[in-house]
């Protein structure tokens, strides 16, 4: 009676055993980590609106005012201004892990003029006065971005080269010899500009951006002529403003940003 009892189970461990080895393996499908951060990447179109604090730099290089109209306290100058800004950007991000560089071009309108009268004597107009302004028609950049992402926020510097369209007008009156003189020009600037700013990835495609930047300019040097004096005179002005903005992004071929777990 034993060894029918060994025997039958030893048929059936060699039985079960057999079977096993005829059943397919199922493996474990594997686990795909979420990225470690959104994805900027590709190329990006956008648009923005802000504001600007600007300044202008002024200098009478042969002091033709005080030769002129005899107002000898306007050799040179400082003036602000601050208005609105708003504009459109285009760019390129590459993206290393969570690592970003990349490229971007704006351009930018403005309101911000600034401007000034000076007289030779304040209670007798007719005397003598002298008038001067500066306006900036738009602006534009092209600089390069990088920084990191740390879960759906892109914190970046930023730098590169800057240019600006700006309107200059002087003008000289001294009613008691009929003396007026009216001058202006128009030029396009080139200089540099600064910052940092940061993105963050709303979803797969759109994100919002915030910067603050520095720009200064070349110097813009204008020579006049003078029919009263006969004679050529000379201004130099120097511009440079601060501009905070906010902005949107659409990116082609975005990931979807990074979803917190806790």
């Amino acid at each position: 009676m034993k060894k029918l009892f060994l025997a039958t189970v030893s048929v059936v461990a060699l039985a079960g055993s057999a079977l096993a080895a005829d059943m397919p393996v199922y493996k474990a499908a594997p686990v795909v980590a979420a990225p470690a951060c959104a994805q900027f990447g590709g190329f990006f179109v956008g648009g923005n609106v802000g504001w600007k604090y600007y300044n202008n730099d002024w200098k009478d290089k042969d002091n033709f005012g005080y030769n002129l109209v005899g107002i000898d306290s306007n050799g040179d100058g400082l003036e602000s201004d601050n208005g609105w800004t708003a504009g459109a950007q285009v760019g390129y991000n590459f993206q290393w892990h969570c690592v970003v560089w990349g490229v971007q071009a704006d351009w930018n309108w403005t309101n911000v003029s600034v401007s000034n009268t000076f007289f030779d004597d304040p209670y007798y107009p007719d005397d003598g006065s002298f008038a001067y302004s500066s306006k900036e028609k738009w602006y534009g950049t092209l600089r390069t971005r990088s920084g990191i992402v740390v879960d759906n926020l892109l914190l970046y510097v930023t730098g590169g080269f800057a240019w600006a369209k700006f309107d200059r007008g002087l003008s000289f009156a001294y009613p008691d010899d009929d003396i007026y003189e009216a001058y202006s020009s128009s030029a396009t600037k080139l200089g540099f500009v600064v910052g940092a700013g940061t993105e963050w990835s709303l979803n797969q495609n759109w994100s919002i951006t915030s910067e603050f930047l520095y720009m200064g300019f070349e110097k813009d040097n204008q020579t006049f002529y003078s029919p009263e004096e006969e004679t050529s005179v000379r201004y130099e002005f120097k511009d440079s403003q601060w501009v905070a903005k906010f902005g949107i992004n659409y990116r082609f071929g975005g990931a979807a940003p990074v979803v917190a777990r806790y």
